[in-house]
């Protein structure tokens, strides 16, 4: 490692790194709290679907997700995202507090981009 990296290493001031880490241990938690969340609220909609005695075709027009068949796009979409933001921030030297407004902004980009190219292929 020669001393260039190591300079700019040493530039990032370690409050960014709190902040980031803190902005990453949130998002951790809220992903938790949000996949408990789903998974209770669909067990209580197949209950009552249950309860109601429904024909089998019409649960499965209900419980069925369409969207899985393209989870790997999500993921080509949101890496490539944050790819891209990690090449700008690179590009816009120091790092400062706008590194993370770049970061934001691209992966909101390619959320945008996955749901767009979902409406396209749900059409």
């Amino acid at each position: 490692m020669n001393t260039e990296n190591i300079n700019s290493l040493s530039q990032i001031d370690p409050d960014y790194i709190k902040i980031g880490v803190i902005v990453f241990i949130i998002i951790l938690v809220m992903f938790f709290l949000f996949t408990i969340l789903r998974n209770v609220l669909a067990y209580r909609l197949k209950n009552k679907i249950i309860d109601k005695g429904l024909p089998e075709s019409q649960v499965r027009a209900i419980l069925q997700n369409d969207n899985s068949q393209y989870v790997n796009i999500k993921w080509f979409a949101i890496l490539l995202g944050t790819g891209i933001g990690l090449f700008i921030v690179k590009l816009s030297q120091p790092l400062g507090i706008h590194s993370f407004a770049i970061m934001a902004v691209s992966i909101s980009i390619s959320f945008l981009s996955y749901h767009l190219y979902l409406q396209r292929k749900t059409t």
